[in-house]
């Protein structure tokens, strides 16, 4: 368990969010966030990983987005603090609300291409994950303000269907309980087919498989990001079970 109280206790205005990513000691935590270029934690840059046939500075283009948010798969997105909800309130029901989770274990991810950017993904479905997801959209939702009229836009850019639409009006995000694809970005979208497919390889090519298997899942992580234009930041994990 961590809290950073330099976030979380500072009058932070900008938003939170509830991820799920591996635990501290586990190879696919420092892989994900070499990958992308950033340690979400002590917030400092990392040297990205050289490949043969990609250039450095487009694979650098390319993870800025995950870069931002960190390295994690969301189980509820980012949110601004309702009216009268702090994040002290916050940090503390995320802390109950670990101790009833049990650990799970995800057998296998993939690098994968989804809409057109590489994540990595569950070979199969992993019901403890999506159970868990669904847990963290109910019970936190209280915590969440509405999305302004631009963030439904913006959301709304992204061609949803129309129930996708109906749980961004309801939730704030479109992909949650039967629309939930759990995934942890590596890229953002990369119209390029060819691009894509290069980059596939080239990631592919770099990870050893084996850290792919058999991924215990401990703990919930909270990100905040103190202002709009500032990265997140991991502000608390809190671990599975009494």
């Amino acid at each position: 368990f961590f809290c950073r109280r330099d976030l979380v206790g500072s009058g932070m205005t900008g938003r939170y969010a509830l991820y799920l990513t591996p635990p501290p000691d586990h190879p696919l935590y420092e892989l994900g966030q070499q990958l992308i270029g950033r340690d979400a934690h002590y917030g400092g840059p990392l040297a990205q990983p050289v490949f043969r046939a990609i250039a450095p500075a487009l694979f650098a283009d390319v993870t800025k987005t995950p870069r931002k948010y960190g390295f994690h798969a969301t189980l509820k997105a980012p949110f601004r603090l309702s009216d009268g909800k702090s994040a002290e309130e916050l940090h503390q029901a995320a802390a109950r609300f670990a101790t009833a989770q049990q650990s799970f274990l995800v057998p296998k991810l993939e690098i994968k291409a989804l809409d057109r950017f590489i994540a990595l993904i569950p070979a199969d479905r992993c019901d403890p994950l999506h159970a868990l997801a669904d847990a963290c959209v109910t019970e936190f939702d209280h915590f969440r303000a509405p999305p302004t009229e631009e963030e439904l836009a913006r959301r709304r850019e992204a061609n949803l269907s129309p129930a996708q639409d109906a749980m961004l009006t309801k939730w704030g995000y479109p992909f949650v309980f039967e629309q939930f694809r759990p995934h942890f970005s590596l890229t953002s979208r990369i119209e390029d087919a060819k691009q894509l497919e290069e980059l596939v390889t080239a990631i592919r090519s770099h990870i050893d498989e084996s850290v792919l298997s058999d991924v215990r899942f401990d703990s919930l992580a909270i990100f905040g990001q103190p202002d709009g234009w500032m990265p997140f930041y991991e502000t608390a994990r809190f671990p599975f079970g009494a």
